[in-house]
């Protein structure tokens, strides 16, 4: 009985440890790493654990010793579009500062210390700020947009994703031939140089996805500098990035630029339309000078309220000064034109007075040579009238075409020169604008 018990139960043992042989010889027991043993899970958990209870996250790494070296890089995903009236531009980065801290080393066979967010509040990260900032968010979509990584040296990697909108600081006198330099500057609130130093990460300090594409800007090119503050409080560190941009021209040519210039040379045409057609001559004029007007007013529309006179603001008033001119030289030719008018009528009057002097001085002639006498006279007068009237009428006629004639010269002359010193001017020492404050 106890042999007939005891076979079943030696079968059940053997396929028991045949089953444990198979699935140690497993495939998949065979391509699992060994650095994710149960041995190296228990050890990350508990390095992980001992941050909460051992770590003191108020004290900086090297407390009371040498400052605290952080390395730091961006990585630039957008460079949003640049707002001159508010004067700032908009971009999102990815910052990143990696510094050591001796009390995170550690000795574990893996690697695989965990990327996650949640340690953040368990240790001492930098109080970086931005000097420039006027508004900034985290991402948290769909988690935290947040970076943190152990190295076993000590190493600490903390990457976060951040959008800022940032000021800049903008001169606009050579508008819209400027440049303009915006930046980014990063500083210490409460360390001083003696505690903490920002420092720019060796190699490739400063990356970016794609070619800067702005509306009306090329950003043309980068550096970095060191911005140290001092202030009452002590010494702090700062580092900064300084972005060179040029603004593209395309819009203000076809919009400001070759407009105002064919509104110019329109205003020209009336030198060569007829000084007697009044109608036409001051339609023209007062045309260009109202639509010349309507455009300097719309410039200013997407520029600040600044105290100067701009680039463009030269432009206009020059553009605006000369079509004004065409119409004051219409003034003048048709002054002149009214003067053989007035002349006209004063000879008509001072033949009238002359007559009636005759007849006084005739009274005590006899009555038919009298007549006779004014009869001659007044014919003579009268000859003499016509022939006057004309030559006046002739050569204020001619005054008039005279002018015409020679403003036709001289307003291209004019305005010929004051292209070739108004773009020299212009386009040269475009660097004075670009000056950081």
């Amino acid at each position: 009985m106890y042999f007939k018990w005891r076979v079943p139960g030696l079968i059940i043992l053997l396929a028991i440890l045949l089953q444990q042989t198979v699935a140690n010889e497993s495939p998949s027991e065979e391509k699992q790493s060994p650095s994710h043993n149960a041995h190296d899970m228990k050890s990350t958990t508990f390095f992980l654990d001992s941050l909460m209870g051992n770590y003191d996250r108020r004290l900086r790494p090297n407390f009371d010793g040498e400052p605290t070296t952080i390395h730091i890089d961006i990585h630039i995903s957008r460079f949003d579009s640049i707002k001159e009236i508010s004067m700032d531009f908009e971009m999102t980065i990815f910052l990143r500062m990696r510094w050591n801290d001796p009390r995170l080393r550690y000795n574990l066979t893996t690697s695989h210390i965990p990327p996650s967010a949640f340690m953040i509040d368990k240790i001492w990260i930098p109080d970086l700020f931005f000097t420039n900032e006027k508004h900034a968010y985290f991402h948290d979509v769909t988690r935290d947009n947040v970076l943190l990584r152990f190295f076993p040296n000590g190493d600490v990697l903390y990457s976060v994703r951040l959008t800022l909108t940032l000021a800049c600081p903008m001169r606009f006198s050579k508008f819209p031939l400027d440049r303009q330099l915006c930046y980014l500057q990063m500083e210490s609130y409460g360390y001083t140089d003696r505690e903490l130093i920002f420092e720019w990460k060796d190699d490739t300090p400063l990356t970016n996805d794609t070619v800067f594409e702005l509306q009306q800007f090329t950003v043309t090119n980068h550096q970095l500098r060191r911005c140290d503050k001092v202030y009452y409080t002590g010494n702090f560190t700062c580092i900064m990035a300084v972005f060179t941009l040029r603004r593209e021209l395309g819009y203000y040519w076809l919009i400001i630029f070759i407009p105002s210039f064919l509104l110019v040379l329109l205003s020209w045409v009336s030198f060569f339309i007829n000084p007697f057609a009044a109608p036409a001559r001051i339609s023209l004029c007062i045309t260009s000078v109202l639509t010349i007007t309507t455009q300097a007013i719309g410039v200013h529309e997407a520029l600040p309220k600044v105290s100067y006179a701009t680039a463009i603001d030269v432009w206009m008033a020059l553009c605006l000064i000369f079509v004004t001119a065409s119409l004051f030289e219409y003034a003048c030719v048709n002054y002149c034109l009214q003067r053989f008018g007035r002349t006209r009528i004063k000879d008509v009057l001072s033949s009238a007075a002359a007559g009636m002097a005759l007849i006084d001085l005739g009274a005590t002639n006899s009555r038919d040579n009298c007549e006779n006498g004014l009869r001659a006279r007044g014919n003579e007068s009268a000859d003499s009238y016509d022939i006057e009237r004309q030559a006046k009428k002739n050569e204020e006629v001619a005054r008039a075409l005279q002018i015409d004639r020679f403003c036709r010269y001289a307003f291209p002359i004019c305005f010929v020169g004051f292209n070739f010193v108004y773009w020299p001017t212009v386009l040269m020492n475009h660097h004075d604008t670009l000056q950081l404050p």
